[in-house]
Order: structure tokens, then sequence, then C-alpha cells
């Protein structure tokens, strides 16, 4: 039996390995056509994505001798130097082709917080770049890693010659999620009340292991008759959720608000390499040129309600609430700035199978916008129609229906424009989320390098 049928979920990143198989059961058709067979791989993703399993997966399949580097069993400096070297000797010696598997990498190397700040990490890390230049593969020698912050190990190792692939393994959507609970129900004997679909959609943000755990969880739990109820079902994802085991999931807010802005973000990359900073504030698609055209239709701090009075009458307040028209956007400015607003409305939906209350002032602002079109004449000559709130111009009942509909319409071709651009690009998506909500603020030039790491934006 194959070993991939240990991996469930995770379609794309199981083709990702399967390749890697392919090429090592093959290296010498491959070394024959003047191919550099991969020196370095690493698998990384927050705790409990199943990094460890994809690695002994890769050895199984190509029958590679293991030899592991084991953190537990070296408390210091020179114990650690001398076990990777070890590790080594053993690859270069070894008579068939060997894995050299080191586990949490960015446990013992300098990140980008305490770079270089102590002399044991800086002496770890020369150790391995010269273990790994020293490496030939043609001897059958692979060095893999696994580690949960891959962006913060220092460059000098990540680079293409000494990790050659990189497999990154975020927290798995709705589909992997169905997959991984499938699984581990139909290998038990009990009855579950709720099928994997609903209990799925009640565990976004759960890892591999969480989902593992919910399931023995009900299992210890469940009746005589091998029975799990919906009340036991939901009862154990509480308490997981509580005790975070071990899901390692952040302030839910900032994984909202993160998964919005790179959903927008994605979206309105594909229609403009305008400079940017990747955030997580609202009112933003992290580009500056749609981000110039959304800043005329910029929600306040006031809610809508705050236009009128206790009597329910507009106050007079002369001042416009859309700023004016600026010539130098068209009608397309305008569509990609309401698709880039829907790419995040979009990511909510897709990864966690709802939408949340951070995407109201997206909303606003797509509405604004086909208001500002309309005021504009962008939408026709018959249907310029300005704010409600600062005209008294009667309009038909008429005319107001056409112009909804033509609303509707736009904002229909947009959704579908963005959903189809998040599908494509859903996996990077959810990688991206975790290093975001960790920096905060991401400038262009890293973020650049990041999503090229990943495997670019697919348009």
């Amino acid at each position: 039996m194959s070993s991939f049928n240990k991996i469930a979920g995770y379609e794309k990143e199981k083709a990702e390995l399967a390749t890697l198989v392919e090429i090592f059961n093959h290296r010498k058709r491959y070394l024959a056509k003047g191919a550099t067979l991969p020196k370095g791989i690493i698998f990384y993703g927050e705790a409990g994505t199943g990094k460890t399993l994809f690695a002994e997966v890769l050895s199984k399949e190509c029958a590679l001798n293991h030899v592991k580097i084991n953190l537990s069993e070296s408390a210091s400096e020179n114990n650690i130097c001398k076990q990777i070297r070890k590790a080594f000797a053993k690859g270069s010696k070894a008579k068939v082709p060997t894995m050299i598997f080191f586990d949490e990498l960015d446990k013992v190397l300098p990140n980008e917080d305490e770079e270089y700040y102590t002399d044991r990490s800086k002496s770890i890390l020369t150790q391995l770049l010269t273990l790994i230049d020293g490496m030939d593969t043609v001897n059958n020698i692979v060095f893999v890693a696994t580690c949960n912050n891959y962006h913060s190990l220092p460059q000098s190792i990540t680079r293409p010659g000494r990790f050659d692939k990189k497999i990154g393994l975020g927290l798995p959507n709705q589909t992997s999620r169905v997959a991984i609970l499938t699984m581990y129900i139909e290998n038990s004997p009990a009855e579950f009340a709720m099928n994997p679909e609903s209990i799925a959609k009640l565990c976004t943000g759960f890892s591999c292991a969480a989902l593992k755990t919910l399931v023995n969880e009900c299992l210890l739990r469940s009746d005589e008759n091998n029975f799990v109820s919906e009340e036991l079902i939901r009862e154990k994802i509480i308490e997981i959720k509580e005790e975070d085991i071990p899901t390692d999931k952040p302030d839910e807010s900032y994984t909202l608000d993160a998964t919005r802005n790179i959903g927008s973000f994605v979206v309105s990359h594909t229609y403009s390499n305008s400079s940017y900073i990747l955030n997580t504030e609202s009112e933003t698609v992290c580009n500056s040129f749609l981000d110039g055209i959304i800043s005329g239709c910029r929600c306040d701090d006031d809610d809508d309600d705050d236009f009128y009075n206790d009597n329910d009458e507009f106050e007079t307040d002369d001042k416009p609430f859309i700023e004016t028209f600026a010539p130098g956007y068209c009608k397309n400015d305008y569509v990609c700035a309401i698709t880039s607003l829907l790419g995040g409305y979009v990511a909510e939906e897709l990864i966690f199978n709802k939408t949340y209350d951070n995407l109201a002032v997206n909303v606003k602002i797509i509405d604004r916008l086909l208001l500002k079109m309309s005021e504009c004449g962008m939408l026709g000559l018959d249907l310029i129609v300005q704010d409600y709130r600062y005209t008294d111009i009667p309009y038909s009942e008429s005319i107001l229906e056409k112009l909804y509909q033509v609303f509707n319409d736009i904002i229909s071709i947009c959704y579908n424009k963005a959903k189809t651009i998040v599908e494509k690009n859903l996996s990077l998506i959810s990688k991206l989320v975790p290093i975001l909500i960790r920096r905060k603020t991401i400038e262009k030039s890293e973020c650049e390098q990041i999503i090229a790491e990943l495997g670019g934006i697919r348009t």
C-alpha cells in the first residue's frame, strides 16, 4: 500500500511530493539529462500540519535510509554540531540512498528577532552550511528539514543550492478537513451523528493534529454502542478551541482581517503591480493605485445613521460625503477596485465557509464606488444619480430600479472574477495568512520574495 494514503487532503502539496518521489526514484534518468537533483528539501508550516509525515512518506516511497538529527538528545551546541557531523558522515558512507532528516530546524538557527545573537546558533548554522555545501547528490544524499517559521530562517540557508525545494503546509481548508476527518472516522468502528462535512465546518483553524485529537476524544467518550452524538462532538470541539490543542490558532480577529486583506491583495495584484505594504488594516486592498480610488469613497468613523438627526431629517452639512471625482480614473479602474474588495469577501467565504462582520466596511465602500460611477456618468448619461443624502432631486422608481439592476450586474461580474482568482490562489492565501499575522506588515520587496517562494500568484 502506498504511503501517500496516510496523508488525507492537501492534494496540491501531495502532488508536489509525488513529483519529488518520481525524481528520486528515477534519479539516473534525470542525471543523464544533465539535471541537478534537489540537495535540500524543507517542509514548513504551523504546528500539527503534517510536516514530519510528509518527510516520512518521502523516505518510505523512495526507500531512503533514514538518518535523523534528534534535538531532544542534544542540549548543548557541541552536542548538536557533533550530531550534525555524525549524520552527514553516515550519509556519505552509506551505500544506499540516504535522507538526513532535521526536525524543527528553526529551533536552533538564528532568526530575524535574534539574528546571530548567540554564538550557539551561529556555530550551528556555520556547521550546517559547510556540510550542506559539501554534499554530493550523485551519491544519493538528500537533506530534509521541517520548521514552523520558515520565513524567519536566515537567507543564507534557504537560498537555492541549499534548499532547492520548499513545500508549505498551511492549516487544512474545508476540503482537507473533510478528508482528514473522513479518514479517521472511517478507520474507527464508531458511528458519528454528524457527517465529516458538517464537523469540518465547525473546525475552522484546526490543524491536522487537532482534528485527529477531536476524533479520538469522541471515540473515548462514545456510548456502549460506539455511537458519537452531535452533543458530544460539539462539546469536544469547544474544549479543543478553549484548550488550544494543538490548533495554534491566533486571535480570530487577526485571522479574519489577514484573510480579508490577503484575498483583496491577491486580486488587486493581478490588475496592478503598484507599490504596496501588506497589512491587516481596514479599508484597503493593499495596492496604492487601487487604494487611491477607494480613498475617495472611504468610510468615516460615523455610521450611516449619523446622517440623520433625531427627527429623521438630513443634517445641514454642506460638505459632500464623497470627494470630488479624480479625472485620472476610468470605469475599469473602479471595476478593478470593486473586484479587489470582493476578493477579501470571497477569501473568507471559501476558507471559513461563511463571511464575518469585518467585511462590513468593504461592502459600504463598494456601494459608494458604484454610486460614484453613477455620479460621474460612467454607467451612462441616463443613469446619473447623486447620493440620496445630498440631493433633493426626485428620481423615478424606474430609474432607480434600472440603476440597482446595473449595480447588481457589476457586483455579480466582479464577484465571479474575484472568485476565479481567489480559487486559483487559495493555497497561497492560506499560507500567507499566518505569515502576515506574525509580521503585522510586510513591505513589497520582501512580500514579492515570499510569494515567489510559495509558487507565485496564479492568474
